[in-house]
């Protein structure tokens, strides 16, 4: 009776898991939205919400002390739905880099990361990140992304950007736009991202011009790796490639802010 009662049990979450797999791109695909067009705007420190503005003032003092100045903060509005973006903009430019604390706040969480970008005037570029979060779609060929969710200060970070930079894109030169045109720069590098995701078929752009949605290919994969224990395999996966990674670079030892 035990037996046939746990293969009843096995036999309904194997059923349960199947409809997940077969609703899962369903929703997303009627759900989600990636705005075709950005509008950042900078906003002052304090209009920033409570936990957003705490993230990113505990952090910033590491990469203001690597020689980046700050630009401002930045407010994207909602870029996804239920979700309300920000960004603590910095550059250096003795280097031509970026850096930035990149915040997504959701109704029930916030979640952010620090990153440091070198873009070159051949349209390469290489993001060095602590983002926890493996990606879902397609990453572009000249766009190096590296994520160290492990590396919790400016400095470890920026040490492996740095030797990435030379390994990815050593003969090119960095580039950073005049200054006054930070925002400018930073609205064409984000708006890229959903034309590239379209030459791949993953998304397509709506007939009004006024966001990208998922193509079937893109809900498919999309839901699929978001889907325990996918997700967490690709984080485990994610995770131990970062470490094999910052070992071969000699950047193994990272400290704790």
């Amino acid at each position: 009776m035990t037996g046939i009662l746990d293969y009843g049990i096995v036999g309904l979450l194997l059923k349960l898991y199947g409809v997940l797999f077969v609703l899962g791109p369903i929703v997303l695909r009627g759900t989600f939205r990636y705005k075709a067009k950005v509008n950042p705007q900078l906003v002052p420190q304090e209009a920033l919400p409570e936990d957003v503005r705490k993230f990113m003032t505990t952090r910033l003092p590491g990469i203001t002390a690597l020689g980046f100045q700050p630009v401002g903060y930045v407010s994207f509005g909602s870029m996804a739905p239920n979700t309300q973006s920000y960004m603590a903009l910095l550059s250096n430019s003795q280097t031509a880099e970026w850096a930035d604390v990149s915040v997504v706040k959701a109704p029930t969480k916030v979640r952010g990361y620090i990153e440091f970008i070198t873009r070159c005037s051949d349209d390469s570029q290489v993001d060095t990140n602590t983002n926890s979060t493996a990606p879902v779609l397609f990453p572009s060929p000249s766009y190096h992304v590296f994520r160290f969710p492990q590396i919790k200060d400016g400095f470890t970070l920026y040490r492996a950007h740095r030797m990435l930079v030379q390994e990815k894109i050593g003969g090119s030169r960095p580039e950073l736009p005049p200054p006054g045109q930070e925002l400018s720069e930073l609205k064409r590098r984000l708006e890229r991202y959903g034309p590239r995701q379209q030459e791949r078929g993953y998304m397509y752009l709506e007939a009004d011009g006024q966001n990208f949605r998922l193509t079937w290919k893109g809900a498919i994969l999309g839901a699929w790796r978001s889907i325990w224990p996918i997700s967490a395999l690709r984080g485990w996966w994610m995770q131990n490639r970062s470490q094999v990674r910052l070992k071969s670079l000699g950047v193994a030892e990272y400290r704790s802010t």
